[in-house]
C-alpha cells in the first residue's frame, strides 16, 4: 500500500504533444483529477460522454471504497479511478489516437463515446450516471461499494 501512495504522479505533456502535433483532430482535452468523470463536462456544452470500459483501477481505490464504505458513484466522482487524462477525437480516429498515446503511456485505450445528451455522464457497466451536479448510482442499481 506504502508504494501505491507514493508513485509519483503521471505527466501527460508529452504524449498530449504528440498528439497534438500529429494529424489526428483533437476536439478536446480533460485531466481527470478531483472531480473524476465529471471533468469531462468542462470540454464543452451541447454533448455528453459514455463509458463503456473504464480503464482497470488500481487496487488502492478498491482498498478506499472498502475500508471507508465509499459508493462506486463518490469513489468515479473524487478520483480519476486509473484514467488519468482523456482525449477526444472524431469516432474514426479513436483507435489511432489510443496506439500514439500509448507509445508514450502504455494501457491508453478507446474508453467510450461522446453522445447527443448534452450535459450527462454514464458509464452503464459502472451502474454510474451525472450530471453537473456529480455522480450517482445509475437507476436501478444498487450502488454498492464494490463496483469501484
Amino acid at each position: 500500500m506504502g508504494d501505491a501512495l507514493l508513485e509519483p504522479t503521471v505527466i501527460y505533456v508529452r504524449a498530449v504533444l504528440a498528439l497534438l502535433e500529429s494529424d489526428l483532430e483533437v476536439h478536446g482535452l480533460a485531466h481527470i483529477t478531483g472531480g473524476g468523470l465529471t471533468n469531462l463536462l468542462r470540454i464543452g456544452s451541447g454533448v455528453g460522454y459514455r463509458i463503456d470500459a473504464p480503464l482497470p483501477v488500481p487496487g488502492i481505490f478498491e482498498l478506499i471504497s472498502q475500508l471507508g464504505g465509499v459508493t462506486a458513484a463518490e469513489m468515479w466522482q473524487v478520483f480519476n479511478m486509473g484514467c488519468g487524462f482523456a482525449v477526444m477525437v472524431p469516432a474514426d480516429q479513436a483507435e489511432a489516437a489510443a496506439e500514439l498515446l500509448a507509445a508514450h503511456h502504455p494501457g491508453a485505450a478507446v474508453i467510450g463515446q461522446v453522445t447527443g445528451e448534452s450535459g450527462r455522464v454514464e458509464a452503464p457497466g459502472l451502474g454510474i450516471e451525472g450530471d453537473a451536479d456529480g455522480l450517482r448510482t445509475a437507476a436501478g442499481q444498487s450502488g454498492e461499494t464494490d463496483n469501484a
